[in-house]
């Protein structure tokens, strides 16, 4: 309807200034008759009606190029509005094409997140996929899509990504350099908690013995299988770097292994600060007082160790796996464990002589074994 009007217009301009061109020109030669007479054979009379003729040709051109003029500004602005339409036509596909790609974008990211959780026999969920989504991707939005992201570890800077690689940076050099001074539970329980913190994993398989809960959300981390916590948590950030389109994470090719589920057991054994934030579940009666020997025997005088070699064989099995320590739910295995560490300790005490420097451990151990015996008949 618009462009119809337009045409119609630009016609109208055109017949405006013809009818006003030749109205012009019949007043100018009528008067031209009127006043000068017929054309003469002078030459002076053709000379004047020459100036005449040109200067209304001259009107005559004039007009034209006003109305072509006219015309290219209307069809400039005819073409303005068709682009600008067509701009927003534009604007407005890739818009839905950009959102499309986003919700795209999204859904395969909440897809991997559940193969992870397939991965690992569904043993615990992502508690905020989207909150995730962001964290990986802090840029995108439903009209900005970026398939990358950087692993940004500067202070000034960081980033999610390159938090989660602060954290398993310092894993990797723990469990590279299982030193003595390196047993540092303290550390490397905050360490733990606040990688799976970042994580934000919440457990959903069957308590175990070892499983530590923090701010009354049980955590991936068992303190007698610290490793699997740490291979989840590799698996994940590997995951991420791969849908950003950055490099897997090559350390933790070593186990963290007993020196840090021993440094875990001692600090939790030893510190009971704060319990309503963080505990380690210990449903099975007497786990902590068997956790109490074996951190003795690791310490003991050479010539009373030899006593008790057996048993502290049995106990270094037990607590390097969580698999191994629920075996101790089973009765018949535990009370032979206790009533054979009993027998083995009272063997040493009838050897080791009161004043002797190791006699001090050695009578601990009896008695938490004896203890432990009565709580079980």
């Amino acid at each position: 309807m618009a462009e119809s009007e337009g045409r119609w217009w630009i016609w109208g301009a055109w017949l405006t200034i013809g009818v006003g061109v030749v109205g012009f020109g019949v007043v100018l030669f009528r008067l031209y008759g009127i006043n000068l007479g017929p054309i003469s054979h002078e030459h002076a009379a053709w000379s004047s009606f020459g100036s005449l003729l040109s200067g209304f040709f001259m009107v005559a051109s004039t007009g034209a190029t006003v109305a072509t003029l006219l015309f290219l500004a209307h069809q400039n602005k005819q073409i303005q509005k068709t682009n600008t339409e067509q701009q927003r036509v534009t604007n407005a596909q890739l818009a839905a094409v950009n959102f499309e790609q986003y919700v795209n974008h999204r859904r395969f990211f909440m897809e991997r997140l559940s193969e992870l959780q397939s991965m690992f026999s569904n043993t615990f969920v992502f508690e905020d996929n989207d909150a995730l989504y962001n964290k990986v991707f802090p840029k995108n939005t439903p009209t900005n899509l970026e398939f990358e992201a950087e692993v940004v570890t500067d202070p000034a800077s960081q980033n999610y990504l390159g938090t989660l690689n602060l954290h398993l940076s310092a894993l990797n050099d723990y469990a590279s350099n299982p030193r003595e001074d390196n047993r540092n539970g303290r550390w490397l329980v905050g360490k733990l908690i606040s990688l799976s913190e970042a994580l934000n994993l919440r457990m959903i398989n069957e308590v175990s013995e070892g499983d530590l809960v923090f701010g009354g959300k049980r955590t991936a981390i068992n303190i007698y299988a610290s490793d699997e916590f740490v291979s989840i948590a590799k698996a994940i950030y590997d995951s991420f770097m791969f849908y950003t389109g950055n490099e897997k994470f090559t350390g933790l090719k070593l186990p963290m292994g007993r020196s840090a589920n021993d440094s875990l057991i001692e600090y939790f054994l030893k510190s009971k600060d704060h319990p309503d934030v963080i505990q380690v579940l210990k449903p099975l009666a007497g786990l902590e007082i068997l956790e109490g020997i074996y951190l003795d025997l690791c310490v003991v005088d050479d010539h009373i160790f030899g006593y008790l070699q057996q048993t502290y064989g049995v106990l270094v099995g037990i607590f390097e796996d969580r698999a191994n320590v629920l075996k101790l739910r089973n009765r018949i295995f535990f009370v032979d464990l206790v009533q054979s560490g009993c027998d083995q300790a009272a063997d040493a005490l009838k050897v080791v002589q009161s004043d002797d420097h190791g006699y001090g451990v050695l009578k601990k151990i009896y008695d938490d074994f004896f203890i432990l015996r009565k709580l079980i008949d």
